[in-house]
Parts: structure tokens; C-alpha cells; sequence
């Protein structure tokens, strides 16, 4: 007989992903169909009234390229995912929860200054031929009414291209 403990967290998980889908007019990207990042996600809709936020999937692949100094894009210490936190810290992101996945800024503009300085700041984090990308996904996410709690969500990976 199975566990009912693990049943009802498996219900209770999908009506995470169930209730942030439906605060969105398109399906939800792969990653939010997660249920824990789906539940990281509603909690900073409720808590956080006015967004917006970027949500990382991050590719460990990305990082492990050299086995001799792992955790590493291109083997190159400094060159980690929690620089690329640190950068979206220093440039205004909140790091909700430091789940080190959901960066929340104060406002758009916000999110366009850090895009604008990921060249400078941060070029070993752009794509690289014959390199496993940093992301799998990177989703902007707009809050599109504080009523309502609809957001809009956007494929940001661009800013990694």
C-alpha cells in the first residue's frame, strides 16, 4: 500500500502549478511546471506586489566544462552561477528566499540596466560554440495586475545570446 502522506504532497504540489498557470494567458514554460519553483514563484506573486522578476534555470552543465575545477563555466574560477547572482544583486536584483532562482527588482528599468551590463560584467555568461549554455531558460515575469495577481511571462534567455 502506498503512502497517503505522498499522495496528498503530490495534490497539493500539482495545485501550485495548476494556480500559477492559471494567472498567466500562456502555458507555463517547463521550469514553472515545476512544483517547487511554481510554489517559490506564487509566494513572491502574494508577497511582493509590484514585480517584476527574473526566474533562472540554471544548466550545471554550463558550469562543468573542466573537470579539473568544477562548478566553473570554461574552468575559470570566478566564473560560477553565484557570480551571476552576485551581479544581479549588485545591480538592484532581491534574491527572493536565496533559493538563488527568482531575482525580484525594484522596477523594469531595473532589468534593463542589469541586460545592458551582462556584456561588460559578465561576458564569460554569454553563449559560447560548443558550450553548454549557462540557462535553460531564463522567464521574465511581469505582474500585470495587483488586483488580480495575473502576470505575463516572457523567454528572457536572450540576454544570455
Amino acid at each position: 500500500m502506498s503512502n497517503p502522506l505522498i499522495f496528498f504532497r503530490q495534490k497539493i504540489q500539482e495545485k501550485n502549478v495548476k494556480k500559477l498557470a492559471k494567472k498567466s494567458p500562456t502555458a507555463l514554460p517547463i521550469v514553472l511546471q515545476n512544483p517547487q519553483t511554481a510554489k517559490i514563484v506564487l509566494q513572491s506573486i502574494k508577497n511582493d506586489n509590484e514585480m517584476p522578476a527574473l526566474l533562472f534555470d540554471w544548466n550545471n552543465l554550463g558550469f562543468n566544462g573542466n573537470l579539473a575545477n568544477p562548478n566553473c563555466r570554461n574552468g575559470v574560477a570566478g566564473q560560477t552561477q553565484a557570480a551571476i547572482a552576485a551581479n544581479l544583486v549588485a545591480n538592484g536584483a532581491l534574491d527572493y528566499e536565496n533559493h538563488g532562482i527568482l531575482f525580484v527588482f525594484r522596477s523594469d528599468a531595473a532589468i534593463g540596466v542589469w541586460t545592458r551590463n551582462v556584456k561588460a560584467n559578465i561576458p564569460w555568461a554569454k553563449c559560447q560554440t560548443g558550450v553548454p549554455d549557462v540557462c535553460n531558460a531564463i522567464i521574465r515575469i511581469n505582474r500585470v495586475s495587483p488586483d488580480t495577481g495575473k502576470v505575463h511571462l516572457e523567454d528572457f534567455l536572450v540576454v544570455f545570446e
